[in-house]
């Protein structure tokens, strides 16, 4: 069984769910309860239904470590330019965004402003381990200091990724995404979902507010909600390792730092009612905002195959890791006033 573990501070309260070790921040700021990281409305379902839905859709929100980053769906309709490097087939333990997703991690210590979480992998999986640890401090109270460790069994190459959730209000233009600078942004090479499609397949960007649509128009990534229902996803290719988001209906800007050498691009994961099924039931909206070396979210496969497109451009798609060095990579989320 999952718990929810709390850590509260002056500057606010952190739930942490141990099903995927999914973090909840919400900040006291300017007098209001501040929640800048989405929940999506089927949290609190008992049904067969929601029983049956692996661990990483039961509490997808708020922010979480993929390790390995990736998922081995199909893709149709795929570029001529990825199909090199195209691959569906499994990685070892095959789980939506890794073993670390979907099962349960051990709080391993709790101390006044900080969390330490665990889980250990599968025998058969390349990964060892992973430790995670999120923290606060009085003295900055509007700022979370976030660490993960990465512990393999013998040294290897994987992608990685984290996958924080924005909590996008109902009214349009009331948000503002800033990313840091990129080297270039990239449309899905391929559907993520029939007749949901947002982005002009595979093609090229250099800013969000210039993307070409589906149908020939021109988009503002930055700006959700959009007008209809889609299911996209977008990869900003080489970025600096910051990102900023402006709301306007609660007047704050939440501020998201991680190290571009860990985690090289940012995909972008566009859920704007598009998934008819359950739990989705054409009302899920988010922007995931994830920084990630890998190919979108490709199989694992693609991303370790240095002929994919992004790879060729000297973006990296995965990282190497060490046995006896583990990778050990910081990150913070923070609020401030607009």
């Amino acid at each position: 069984m999952s718990e929810k573990i709390l850590l509260n501070w002056k500057g606010g309260e952190i739930e942490v769910d141990t099903l995927g070790c999914k973090m909840v921040p919400i900040f006291n700021f300017n007098g209001k309860k501040i929640k800048p990281l989405h929940e999506p409305d089927w949290l609190n379902d008992d049904s067969d239904e929601f029983n049956s839905l692996p661990g990483i859709l039961k509490n997808l929100k708020g922010e979480f470590p993929c390790v390995p980053f990736g998922i081995n769906s199909p893709v149709e309709e795929i570029t001529k330019d990825w199909v090199k490097s195209y691959s569906e087939k499994p990685y070892v333990v095959n789980e939506p965004h890794g073993y670390s997703s979907n099962k349960n991690w051990e709080l391993v210590d709790k101390k006044s402003h900080k969390l330490e979480f665990k889980i250990k992998y599968p025998e058969n999986d390349l990964v060892d381990y992973l430790v995670r640890s999120i923290e606060v401090n009085d003295d900055q109270l509007n700022k979370i200091f976030c660490t993960l460790q990465i512990h393999v069994k013998n040294d290897c190459e994987l992608p990685i990724g984290l996958h924080p959730m924005l909590r996008i209000p109902k009214n349009m233009s009331k948000i503002k995404i800033k990313p840091g600078n990129f080297k270039f942004g990239l449309n899905y090479p391929g559907l993520v979902l029939k007749d949901k499609t947002l982005g002009a397949i595979g093609k090229e960007f250099s800013t969000l507010e210039s993307v070409e649509g589906y149908n020939g128009n021109i988009l503002d990534l930055s700006q959700p909600p959009f007008d209809g229902n889609f299911e996209d996803l977008f990869q900003l290719c080489g970025i600096d390792g910051n990102m900023s988001l402006e709301n306007f209906e609660e007047n704050y800007k939440f501020n998201f730092t991680w190290n571009p050498h860990h985690f090289s691009s940012v995909l972008m994961w566009v859920s704007n009612k598009g998934r008819v099924e359950y739990p989705w039931n054409s009302n899920h909206v988010t922007i995931g905002f994830e920084p990630i070396s890998s190919a979108f979210g490709l199989s694992t496969h693609v991303s370790l195959n240095k002929e994919n497109p992004i790879s060729k451009r000297n973006v990296a798609t995965s990282v190497k890791l060490y046995k006896d060095d583990p990778l050990v990579t910081d990150y913070s989320f923070s609020i401030n006033a607009l």
